[in-house]
């Protein structure tokens, strides 16, 4: 593996599971970037995901500022939402989690419910929750304290180099943003990122936890919401493992983190192999 790594794209998701933004620099602490995953959708009182709402990437989403987000659409005028702590509460599993949320109103219920098709409605976290995560290769992550609504580990991490190697077998290529990272990097071998251990710099460390096991939002069009069958189903062919944890097609690393810095575009990681 090499010595180091180049940070060549950053990306933050303000509303969990729709579509994110690219950013030129971030701040990453324990908890993850900075203003991702700081809202989540619901519908019939239970967190949705773009898995099982494709629609869900037509909703562009930006952070404005710590408590402010901007929706988008197309043409549309954007819809700026501050998050609230005022609305009604009530508590939804969160992959097994148990965890407090507070509703973001009718405006934006009604705007994104138009743009997805379905009646849905926002919520924010109340409050910090501890993240139970019993699996053995997600160790380094069990019993943090969350503060977002991340899947598993506050920051995914993929590779130029997988993403070309994928794209050589498809007939037609697809973009990074299928895979939804924060940060991209090159400088690895393809799938070189299944032997690292850590990432850093100085004052931050991104610890390797496990592969990331991909579903169907790798095949939904991050623009359009349009869902279609690859690349899910060229990666089963040879980059599947027995006995995942979600299916067992990987693609890419979680990673938890140490240490707070801002991280650029170009900027330079120092990779560390796993013994």
């Amino acid at each position: 593996m090499p010595e180091h790594c180049k940070v060549t794209a950053i990306y933050t998701y303000p509303v969990k599971s729709c579509r994110g933004t690219s950013v030129q620099s971030a701040t990453i602490s324990p908890t993850g970037i900075e203003g991702d995953r700081q809202l989540m959708i619901l519908r019939d009182g239970k967190f949705i995901n773009q898995a099982r709402l494709p629609s869900l990437a037509t909703v562009a989403t930006r952070r404005i500022d710590d408590m402010s987000i901007e929706f988008g659409a197309g043409g549309d005028s954007p819809l700026a939402h501050a998050i609230s702590a005022d609305g009604s509460e009530s508590e939804v599993n969160f992959y097994g989690n148990r965890i407090p949320v507070v509703d973001q109103g009718e405006a934006l219920a009604e705007w994104v419910s138009s743009l997805v098709g379905e009646n849905v409605r926002v919520a924010a976290l109340k409050a910090t929750f501890t993240r139970a995560v019993p699996l053995d290769e997600f160790a380094v992550i069990d019993g943090n304290d969350q503060s977002r609504f991340v899947d598993v580990a506050p920051i995914l991490v993929t590779s130029v180099g997988s993403l070309a190697d994928l794209n050589s077998r498809l007939a037609t290529p697809v973009p990074m943003n299928r895979f939804r990272p924060n940060i991209v990097i090159e400088g690895l071998d393809a799938f070189g990122e299944d032997e690292v251990s850590a990432l850093g710099r100085d004052g931050l460390r991104l610890i390797r936890a496990t592969h990331c096991e991909r579903c169907a939002v790798t095949c939904t069009d991050q623009e359009t919401g349009a869902r279609a069958t690859e690349p899910l189903a060229t990666l089963k062919t040879y980059r599947h493992r027995d006995g995942g944890y979600a299916g067992g097609v990987m693609f890419g690393a979680y990673m938890a983190v140490e240490g707070t810095a801002t991280i650029r575009v170009g900027d330079t990681l120092n990779g560390e192999n796993a013994e």
